[in-house]
């Protein structure tokens, strides 16, 4: 096949792909409770036949905490021998309200991620929930 068509149809693809991870958000509602950390849903489940998506973290309007910059981490696939890196979960970025990342969703697996606050007086609050790519 020509390059330049190869070419073409790949960045045609990744286009399409972005297109309908944009299209089909997957929102969550991160609260803090007392010192804790809440999210809703918990975990993300995500069905495979939505293809790719954006999975949105939202903060309440009138909330007096706020994500770190790094809100969101991707630690890694959850497998019987423990964490290994992952693939599927990418491109996290936003704040100080709303962190995003894109879930290429292309496999079944549960991902373990965190979640990163800064509460009222500045201080790093943690919580360790899951995303579930389903069939």
């Amino acid at each position: 096949m020509n390059p330049r068509i190869l070419a073409a149809t790949a960045a045609t693809a990744a286009l399409l792909a972005a297109t309908i991870a944009q299209a089909q958000p997957v929102t969550a509602l991160v609260t803090m409770e007392g010192t804790a950390i809440a999210v809703q849903p918990d975990p993300i489940e995500v069905r495979r036949a939505r293809g790719a998506v954006v999975i949105q973290w939202d903060l309440p309007r009138d909330a007096n905490y706020r994500f770190d910059p790094r809100g969101i981490v991707i630690d890694g696939e959850q497998t019987p021998g423990g964490l290994r890196p992952q693939d599927q979960i990418v491109n996290c970025g936003g704040g100080p309200r709303r962190i995003t990342c894109t879930n290429h969703n292309s496999k079944r697996g549960q991902f373990k991620y965190t979640i990163r606050l800064l509460d009222a007086n500045q201080r790093l609050v943690e919580k360790d929930p899951q995303i579930f790519n389903l069939e």
